[in-house]
């Protein structure tokens, strides 16, 4: 069995169903006309998922004949794509409903239709909708009944949900602006800093060159800016090619979407230079705009690594906070496009989450009642098996007034009590919240067996996989926050920003992942996982000399405790610590990056 098959997905919808989506976009402004023309994706279940499952481990699994003997698109499509037959008859079946296929992948159809036609076909009243960053969507006054042939095929349809469970993660330090160089122990930190703290590669060794990063996010970047943050680091900028998905996105500086997206290229190319980095802009974080730009991604076939630096409380899938309704669906769609392109050899690496181990507003909050808390959960999507979840840390270097230099001294993992928010608009504000490391287990997917070569306390999947510099004190953290803490310089809007977060940590383990890939051949990695966790039990057996992973940080996330002793150095702050990237990447021979500004680490 696939793993988005252990989810429990409950298919039949009730015709007429009340919107059970509790997080309106915004305001709807009225009916569709029945002319408009309306373009949906539908997602349908691949062929032969036990056979799939088999060769998925296999591949990803070091020691195996298949492993790193990644597939093509065209390979996946021929043996594990929705059959001939069934999308025959599903096409058909739209096309008497007066609906069009424009186009169909490995699994799923690309549908258009006169909004009249769309609304008959499922049984919806389809109404115009906004964004939480003003982009239009068309949503729909119910949950879509599936025709005979659809139903049939396993077929799920989240185009016009209205709930926006995703968020961008990245935030400003408290103060906003901040000095434009390194002035404490704890930054900000420029990537060549970074690079120096966790033991990076020369750069005359590894750059990241020959390889590709995806980076998908609701926002554009301001070319002058990422010139400007690689400029004053004596870089040239990385070269960024921008994809449009469902219309793309456009750059604002009071937009959430462009400062991370700001922040992902970055932190991913000042860790990996002279990697390529594909911006693929979709209008808003709806699961169905996100399902469609990971679709077009791994369709693409053109990054080796893709970084994604948001997400929401997974929770938020299961009836309570949907009206009754199971939206665990969406989940399924999510491990079938991460699985599909695992089994290309693409990486993904997903923000674990910035409000710690308390990362759902509790369901009355969506009720508009007051005086409710923030609860515990993890976040989707890093809690698919298919993706490495990120966490974070703050960091503390060697600070020589005079001097570049950015030594690892140590990390810790504490987090900061946050001030009541409302992060949804609902009009009402959520008290208990917690800034810090997502973590936690899945509610929907089991433990995958590599979770078992590390103790982590439970049988479900657990959050994070591994972490690095994240930072903290967010400008809605309690003043005064704690001690050592750490951020990094964004350069955004033509100004220096301090930036805090798992959006921080996650592009630049993506670069991490460039410069692996890079040493060994430019070849990719797929899912690192299991990689990660054999790496993880061998250095708590003592059985290397290699020591990957940097562990027992001391730190709470508002639920779980990093600790600084014990015998199990896994847990859900750090997951299994931070990673030392030359002895990560088995390359302790290679030069090490030197203090910042220098020939070594530019």
């Amino acid at each position: 069995m696939t793993r988005w098959g252990m989810i429990k997905y409950r298919h039949s919808l009730a015709v007429g169903a009340l919107l059970s989506a509790l997080v309106p976009l915004a305001a709807t402004a009225g009916e569709l006309a029945r002319d408009q023309r309306v373009e949906f994706d539908i997602a349908l279940n691949p062929r032969n998922p036990e056979t799939f499952a088999q060769l998925l481990t296999a591949l990803s699994t070091p020691g195996s004949s298949q492993y790193g003997h990644w597939l093509t698109p065209e390979q996946y499509t021929r043996e594990f794509g929705t059959s001939n037959e069934t999308l025959a008859a599903v096409t058909a079946e739209l096309s008497r409903a007066g609906l069009t296929v424009l186009e169909t992948h490995a699994h799923g159809l690309h549908v258009a239709g006169r909004a009249a036609d769309v609304g008959a076909a499922f049984s919806l009243r389809l109404q115009q909708g906004q964004a939480r960053n003003g982009s239009a969507r068309v949503v729909a006054s119910g949950q879509p009944v599936l025709t005979p042939a659809l139903a049939a095929a396993g077929a799920r349809i989240v185009a016009f949900d209205n709930f926006e469970r995703m968020r961008a993660f990245a935030r400003p330090t408290a103060g906003g602006a901040k000095p434009q160089n390194a002035t404490s122990p704890t930054g900000g930190y420029w990537a060549t800093d970074l690079k120096q703290a966790y033991d990076g590669p020369s750069y005359q060794a590894l750059t990241g060159q020959g390889r590709t990063i995806a980076i998908l996010m609701s926002g554009d970047v301001q070319t002058s800016d990422i010139q400007s943050y690689f400029s004053r680091q004596g870089l040239a900028m990385p070269s960024l090619t921008r994809i449009a998905v469902n219309g793309g996105a456009t750059y604002s500086a009071s937009n959430d979407g462009s400062f991370e997206a700001t922040l992902d290229v970055e932190q991913a190319g000042g860790m990996a230079p002279k990697a390529q980095i594909l911006l693929y802009l979709i209008p808003d974080l709806s699961d169905a705009n996100i399902l469609a730009g990971l679709s077009r991604i791994v369709s693409d076939n053109k990054a080796d690594i893709v970084s994604l630096s948001f997400g929401g409380c997974e929770k938020f899938y299961t009836a309570a906070y949907n009206g009754g309704h199971d939206a665990s669906g969406a989940l399924v769609s999510y491990e079938q496009v991460f699985e599909r392109g695992n089994a290309q050899g693409i990486t993904f690496v997903v923000a674990s989450g910035d409000e710690g181990g308390l990362q759902c507003p509790a369901p009355a909050y969506f009720s508009g009642k007051a005086g409710q808390s923030w609860l515990a959960g993890a976040s989707a999507p890093a809690v698919s098996p298919a993706v490495t979840a990120v966490g974070g840390t703050n960091l503390v270097t060697s600070y020589i007034p005079g001097s570049t230099a950015s030594t690892y001294v140590s990390e810790n993992a504490y987090g900061d009590p946050l001030t009541a928010v409302d992060p949804y608009g609902i009009g009402v504000t959520l008290k208990g919240g917690y800034w810090g490391s997502g973590g936690g287990p899945s509610v929907y997917f089991k433990a995958p067996s590599w979770q078992s070569l590390v103790k982590t306390g439970t049988s479900m999947r657990a959050t994070p996989d591994m972490a690095l510099q994240m930072g903290g004190c967010p400008s809605d953290a309690k003043q005064p926050c704690g001690a050592n803490r750490s951020y990094v310089i964004e350069i955004f809007a033509g100004q220096a920003y301090g930036a805090v977060g798992t959006s921080a940590s996650t592009p630049a383990f993506a670069g991490v992942l460039a410069l692996w890939e890079q040493k060994l051949g430019n070849t990719r990695l797929g899912n690192v996982n299991p990689v990660l966790y054999q790496a993880a039990k061998t250095e708590g057996l003592g059985g290397s000399s290699l020591k990957p992973f940097r562990q027992r940080i001391a730190g709470y996330n508002g639920v779980y405790t990093s600790t600084s002793t014990g015998s199990t150095p896994y847990n859900m702050v750090v997951g299994n610590g931070t990673v030392d990237i030359r002895q990560l990447i088995n390359g302790t021979s290679i030069a090490a990056a030197g203090n910042p500004g220098t020939a070594s680490n530019p």
